[in-house]
This record gives C-alpha cells, structure tokens and sequence, in this order.
C-alpha cells in the first residue's frame, strides 16, 4: 500500500519537481521518499509541501553538521597552537581527532592534555576542556550565523507542515465523520427494531 502512494507521489512530483538539490549521499531522496510514502492521499499541492519539507530537513542537516566542522577545526587549530608555542604550521590534530575525543575516547583526550601541559608555560590553554571554550568564543559569530540558518529551516518545516496538515487531513477527518455518521445511523436503526412486532 506504502509502495503505490510512493508510485502515486513520485508520478505527480516528477514534472513539476522544483528542487533540484545535487546530493551524493541520497539523503535527500531518503527524506521525500519517506515523507511522499506517509501521505494518505496524494495530490499535487501535498506533494510540492513535501518536497519543500525535505528540502528544508536536508538542508538544517547541512547546517548542523558544518556548525559541528567549525568548532572541532577551530578546537583542533587552538591545540595545535597552544602545544607549539604559535610557532611553525603544522598541524598535528583535526577535526576527525576532536571529534574522537568527545565522542569518548579517553587515550586521546589524555594525550592531548598532557601534551598542553608540557607546553603552558606560554599558553592559557592547558587542556582540552579550555581549548574547546576558546574555540566556541573564538568562532561564535560563525556558530550564531549556522544556529540562525537552522532555525529557518525549522520554521519553515513547521509553516509547510502546517499547511500539508491542513490540505491531507481534511479528506481523513471527512471521511472519517462519514464514517461515524453512518456508525450513528447503524445503531439508530439497530435501536429502532422491535423484537414484539414481529
């Protein structure tokens, strides 16, 4: 049943298709598809909302991970500079070791805190905690602007969702007070029997 919404859906999106998003991943695909599978009646105007729906999902997405890359860059790049006194380029930390290091891993974590260590004397970074917080103030402008960007596409998936509510679940409450009017009208008929008449 899923399936032939989704055959239904995608026949009435694919020539009026407005998003033309160039996703590698397929996410986006995953996301309308799943949306355009849960409609109970498809049409043309539900099918646009769900594409603008799935558009702003991918996109918020988007925005959440490159916030998540700017403060574990500028985490790594604070380390890097605080363990080499600001002197030479190399960097020996990325985003990838500081994502490592939050997501748990302790052995890195204390290589890294120790490595601070030996190099405060010139630095008031002296651990990884500090050099996380020196990072988010050093790129909060940067966080602001994807924290906004994400919350634009939260309100505009709540305005579209808002709006496909109204256009699919007109048709389930008609038919579903259809249904309890004949329900009513069952049991009316079912009341007016006289079991003496017969």
């Amino acid at each position: 049943m899923t399936k032939d919404k989704l055959k239904q859906s995608l026949a009435i999106l694919d020539p009026i298709r407005t998003v033309k998003l160039i996703d590698k991943t397929g996410s986006f695909e995953a996301i309308l598809q799943g949306l355009l599978s849960d409609l109970e009646t498809p049409n043309t105007l539900s099918v646009l909302f769900c594409e603008q729906i799935a558009e702003s999902v991918y996109w918020m997405r988007r925005h959440s991970e490159e916030k998540e890359l700017i403060l574990l860059e500028a985490t790594a790049e604070i380390i890097d500079k605080a363990k080499s006194n600001s002197f030479g380029s190399n960097r020996e930390y990325c985003a990838e070791d500081i994502k490592q290091v939050l997501l748990g891993d302790e052995t890195l974590k204390n290589k890294i805190n120790d490595e601070l260590k030996s190099a405060a004397f010139n630095s008031t970074a002296v651990s990884f905690d500090s050099c996380r917080a020196k990072a988010f103030m050093s790129c909060a402008k940067e966080i602001k602007i994807a924290d906004d960007l994400i919350q634009r596409q939260v309100l505009n998936i709540r305005h579209l969702h808002k709006s496909l509510n109204a256009i699919d679940m007109n048709p389930r409450i008609i038919k579903r007070m259809d249904l309890d009017l004949k329900r009513a009208e069952r049991d009316l008929n079912a009341l007016e029997y006289d079991p003496e008449a017969s």
